[in-house]
């Protein structure tokens, strides 16, 4: 009798062991299905507004060939600018392969920079030449069709059903065996989705590489990225830099390492792909580069999802300067900023003394919910920064004032080296902040012979501050 009981006793354990698992399992499933369709939402959404920045972007490029004013061109490349730098904050969270990303993304941010030389140069008087036209044509035939493809892509996707992830549902088949979410699926698995997916966007990344080189007045230049960097320092092996990896993310313990790659370019480095800890597979969330030569953090990429904004623009400022001396760049101030989707975009520039050092720039990429440093690039600033002996000015800063627009009412003054017009050398300028009507602009004048090099807009929004 005693033994039935516990036979008794055993299989009631078990039976309510059993039903707090399935409960536990359909709430953990559920859980993870609105959160994957949360995610999932966010991505397609995403794609959606990449593919509508880049019709807009071809459009305005078209308008801006077809019209014979110049003050409805400055207009017409001021809206590109603007959707090129949409199209990329949408597309850089798309969960592609890096070879895909890299030459499609490049692509995209000098299209941007391409339309804001034009209008910085139609706004100073200088017109458009034939071979500024002759490109303006040829990014519009690229643009037109990245925008068709992008298009196809879109209508297809949404034709089979496919989703960048899909939810992993926990049961007695998934319990004990290797789970690899996939980065992109099609439908149920379907290859000819799959196909789709690979074929169109690799065809996309090639198309771009094979682009021949883009060469005008903007930081994401070509022939800028192409200069010898002035980084210095004992090549590290692919170990130690995973050693100085580890000691520049805080929370570094708290990731796995998928795999690591050598990039080439410019600045050489060792590219690592990090994915939470806790997961399997090989999806990764963090990407970081670390030089061959010096062992730096050259960039960071942390694609998490955002939650409700906490902090301001001004604590982001002071996290990002603060996470940039701790990385190895010290003596860095905030410039220029830009507020979007839960993040803060903050560009700094390197000080010397009492000079702004603008050529040696670093972008940081703030999470607003939680002030976390998600994404950081250090490529102009390691291509540039070295030891420099600046020049004395030969003018003073009430000289140069006088060279100055009447109607100009200063609000500040500062020196500082910027890059000369052809993006070879450097010149040493004093810096006028002022007024004029209802417009703030930034003044340079060369503090060696008093020449005006440059005129900045400054454009102050509720998103953060441009320059045109």
């Amino acid at each position: 009798m005693r033994r039935v009981l516990t036979w008794l006793s055993v299989s009631l354990l078990g039976a309510i062991a059993i039903a707090v698992w399935a409960a536990w399992t359909f709430q953990l499933n559920e859980h993870n299905q609105l959160l994957a369709n949360a995610l999932e939402a966010e991505r397609q959404r995403n794609f959606v507004d990449m593919a509508h920045h880049v019709e807009q972007i071809q459009a305005m490029l078209g308008k801006g060939l077809a019209t014979g004013s110049e003050r409805q061109n400055m207009r017409y490349m001021a809206d590109v600018n603007r959707h090129a730098a949409a199209a990329v904050a949408a597309f850089a969270s798309l969960p592609l392969p890096p070879e895909v990303s890299t030459a499609t993304g490049k692509f995209l941010q000098q299209v941007g920079d391409f339309s804001l030389s034009l209008l910085r140069d139609e706004a100073a008087g200088r017109p458009m030449t034939e071979a500024e036209r002759a490109e303006l044509a040829r990014l519009r035939r690229e643009s037109a069709a990245l925008s068709q493809q992008l298009n196809e892509m879109l209508t297809q996707y949404n034709r089979g059903g496919f989703r960048w992830h899909r939810p992993v549902r926990l049961s007695w088949s998934t319990l004990f065996r290797r789970v690899e979410p996939p980065v992109a699926t099609a439908g149920a698995q379907s290859p000819a989705m799959a196909a789709l997916l690979d074929g169109g966007w690799a065809q996309m990344a090639t198309k771009f590489e094979q682009m021949p080189v883009f060469i005008y007045d903007g930081p994401f230049s070509d022939h800028v990225n192409q200069t010898p960097p002035a980084l210095s320092g004992p090549a590290v092996s692919r170990e130690e830099a995973g050693q100085r990896l580890a000691s520049l993310l805080p929370n570094f313990d708290s990731y796995r390492t998928v795999d690591v790659t050598e990039t080439g370019g410019n600045l050489p480095a060792f590219s690592f792909r990090l994915a939470p800890a806790a997961s399997r597979g090989s999806t990764y969330t963090v990407t970081a580069e670390i030089t061959l030569q010096g062992g730096r953090l050259l960039t960071l990429l942390n694609d998490r999802v955002l939650g409700s904004p906490t902090l301001d623009l001004e604590r982001a400022r002071a996290i990002g300067r603060e996470y940039l001396a701790r990385v190895g760049y010290p003596d860095m101030v905030p410039t220029f900023a830009q507020v979007q989707d839960g993040t803060a975009f903050v560009a700094y520039a390197y000080r010397q003394g009492d000079v702004i050092v603008y050529p040696d720039q670093a972008k940081v990429k703030v999470a607003l919910d939680n002030g976390e440093v998600l994404g950081l690039d250090a490529r102009q600033y390691l291509t540039h920064h070295r030891p420099r002996t600046l020049p004395a000015p030969r003018i003073s800063a009430d000289e140069a004032r006088a060279r100055l627009n009447p109607a100009l009412q200063v609000t500040r003054v500062q020196l500082a080296l910027i890059p000369d017009a052809a993006g070879t050398g450097e010149r040493l300028a004093y810096e006028f902040q002022g007024r004029m009507d209802d417009g703030i602009f930034l003044v340079y004048i060369n503090a060696e012979t008093g020449a005006e090099e440059q005129i900045l807009q400054l454009i102050e929004t509720e998103g953060g501050t441009f320059t045109l």
